[in-house]
């Protein structure tokens, strides 16, 4: 009989170091939302955790890295809705428009996320200038790729409107942050039909 690899038990001591790292990054993600990037200290995240500044820096060096690791793990979060909104969907516009509404009600249906993105337009742009956001462009990319391939949408600059189109996304989650009543459903209607304006679908 084959050696069966066993997946041993995870030991009390690296508990402790995930469950200290998770307090952590939880105590951030509450500061940021409600204070904001600029308005918080490392002695503020360090209060909020209940932990030691020792155990603090066993783990982060600084605020802006915690920032960094809270939007790569919001990124996979939506990168992985993204995905699972458009699988198996087809380039039509009724069925984007159902996608699209998925996606941003991942939004509206957390109201700290929307928090943290609230206070921190100008970090989070920042780090889109440079180029955190990349692999959501690609995918992006490779969706329009796929419509252009099977003749569901017209040949297009793909880069170039998967550009446009992030940036619209970004903007409209920007405005429903700013605008508790803004008119969702009213965008992603409008997109499609920027996006679909050539097809006739």
């Amino acid at each position: 009989m084959a050696n069966e690899a066993v997946e041993q038990p995870i030991g009390k001591r690296d508990q402790t170091k995930i469950l200290n790292r998770q307090q952590i990054l939880e105590a951030a993600k509450n500061l940021f939302a409600e204070k904001g990037f600029e308005a918080t200290n490392v002695r503020d995240i360090i209060h909020e955790s209940n932990l030691s500044p020792g155990t603090f820096y066993n783990y982060f060096q600084s605020k802006e890295e915690i920032f960094e690791v809270l939007t790569d793990e919001i990124i996979s979060e939506v990168r992985s809705q993204i995905q699972d909104s458009y699988k198996n969907v087809k380039m039509e516009r009724a069925e984007i428009n159902k996608s699209l509404q998925r996606f941003f009600h991942v939004f509206l249906g957390n109201p700290r996320l929307m928090k943290f993105l609230s206070r921190n337009q100008s970090y989070l742009r920042e780090l889109r200038s440079k180029g955190r956001f990349d692999d959501m462009l690609k995918d992006l990319e490779k969706a329009l790729e796929d419509g252009v391939k099977n003749g569901m949408l017209p040949q297009l600059p793909v880069k170039i409107v998967a550009i446009a189109v992030f940036g619209a996304v970004f903007e409209i989650i920007a405005t429903m942050v700013a605008t508790p009543n803004f008119a969702v459903d009213k965008a992603i209607e409008t997109l499609s039909q920027l996006l679909f304006v050539h097809t006739g679908k």
